[in-house]
């Protein structure tokens, strides 16, 4: 495909028709690069590679992900159940959770579940039938979810501007109940700015990973990530 022949430099004479034809296409594939890395990139899109366990099932280590960021950039908020990737203050690794709390929502964790009370006073219990069984009904403010901590009801507020995320793995996730990869310095630790996400995470496109000594490469679980639940 010839693209931007201007921006070519003149061809050698002295090349071959094939090895001209062989720099036409090398100097394409270079103007394409350049675009999506210096113009579409910072604006529309973003690959990652997920490198930690916080988020099985769903999202597995070693998963190759798109994070699409337009319209968070233009005011968009995120909603709960997205899935986002970020890097929390004070670190400089990116980590991908689920948004659970909205901002000036107030989040209760009690009996090992997830409640939400959206302003009205009243907690409504979230549907989290996406999680895995050995997760499901072991949400506590820690990941240690005995029978004490699961008696324990606890409220966290959440800013009116900020994000409340966990890792699906919750007993094996670090993410706003732990302040993340730091030690929780001020209750503002927990939270997330709105202009602290990258975006939000819409599609697997292939995952490489190792196991059993041995290295494995797919296409084959290509998929959306879409929000199981809106609530």
């Amino acid at each position: 495909m010839k693209i931007f022949r201007e921006m070519k430099l003149p061809q050698n004479k002295k090349l071959s028709p094939l090895a001209a034809a062989l720099v036409d296409f090398v100097s394409d594939v270079i103007v394409i690069f350049a675009i999506v890395l210096l113009v579409i990139k910072p604006f529309f899109f973003a690959p990652f590679r997920v490198e930690q366990q916080s988020m099985t099932p769903n999202v597995l280590n070693g998963e190759f992900i798109i994070v699409w960021k337009t319209p968070y950039l233009f005011g968009q908020k995120y909603e709960r159940n997205d899935i986002v990737v970020f890097k929390p203050p004070r670190s400089e690794n990116y980590l991908i959770k689920r948004v659970i709390g909205l901002p000036g929502e107030t989040v209760r964790f009690s009996g090992g579940f997830v409640w939400i009370d959206k302003g009205s006073g009243e907690f409504q219990k979230l549907d989290e039938s996406f999680l895995a069984p050995q997760n499901y009904g072991n949400t506590c403010l820690t990941n240690f979810c005995d029978a004490a901590a699961k008696a324990e009801t606890i409220d966290i507020k959440v800013p009116a501007d900020d994000y409340f995320v966990m890792g699906d793995n919750r007993i094996g996730s670090r993410d706003s109940r732990a302040c993340f990869e730091s030690s929780c310095a001020s209750e503002s630790d927990h939270f997330l700015a709105h202009d602290e996400i990258e975006g939000r995470a819409f599609v697997v496109f292939a995952r490489f990973w190792q196991e059993n000594g041995s290295q494995h490469f797919t296409f084959l679980d290509a998929r959306f990530l879409g929000n199981p639940l809106k609530n």
